[in-house]
């Protein structure tokens, strides 16, 4: 019911408008024609997309490469140490002075995780101890 009143409708206003016999063609060739652009113009954006990353990886890749040449030592193979200490003596003196400091410090340090140790237990004895009651 609805379809033959729009009929009539639009019958009434578009009576006197002629239409081209070859309109149906040139609309079906100018929407093929502009699906045909829009396809192509996306796989140039995702071409010219792919191209602009490959230059930023091989950009990025040089940096890197550049500046671990800049900042990374260099080992020379000719390069010897030289002795501090012409005296076979006097380096091994000053080797047990360093080794002595060294043991100091470390004696320090075990005696504070053991005392810290120590804290810890008797913390432990006073938690359980408040716990039973």
């Amino acid at each position: 019911m609805e379809t033959d009143r729009i009929k009539k409708i639009m019958d009434k206003h578009y009576k006197e408008i002629e239409v081209p016999g070859d309109l149906e063609a040139k609309l079906s060739a100018t929407i093929d024609r502009l699906a045909a652009e829009e396809s192509h113009g996306v796989s140039q954006r995702h071409s010219r997309r792919v191209t602009l990353w490959k230059v930023l990886a091989v950009a990025a890749s040089v940096t890197i490469i550049i500046t671990l040449a800049l900042f990374l030592p260099v080992r020379d193979s000719h390069l010897q140490i030289a002795d501090t200490f012409t005296n076979t003596r006097d380096a091994y003196l000053e080797t047990e002075e360093v080794l002595l400091y060294v043991s100091s410090l470390m004696n320090k340090g075990v005696d504070k995780v053991s005392e810290t140790q120590k804290n810890i237990s008797a913390l432990n004895t006073v938690n359980k101890y408040i716990e039973i009651q």
